[in-house]
């Protein structure tokens, strides 16, 4: 498959699908995936929130962001 990507530069992985663009599949592939051991082992990539941990917090970030 494709490897997330941080579109903006902010050190974040926000194109989840590595398409190029921040979308809806981007949000849904967070939920599915939130709990994920690969996902969690890099929790600084999608901790958007920066609180340490991933959750429905830094999901809902996600989906604001989407344009």
């Amino acid at each position: 498959g494709t490897r997330p990507a941080d579109p903006d530069g902010d050190g974040d992985y926000e194109d989840l699908n590595g398409n190029g663009r921040v979308d809806y599949q981007d949000v849904v592939t967070y939920f599915e995936e939130m709990d994920d051991e690969r996902m969690r082992a890099d929790a600084r990539y999608y901790d958007y929130d920066d609180n340490g941990r991933i959750d429905y917090t830094d999901l809902v970030s996600l989906f604001r962001s989407v344009e």
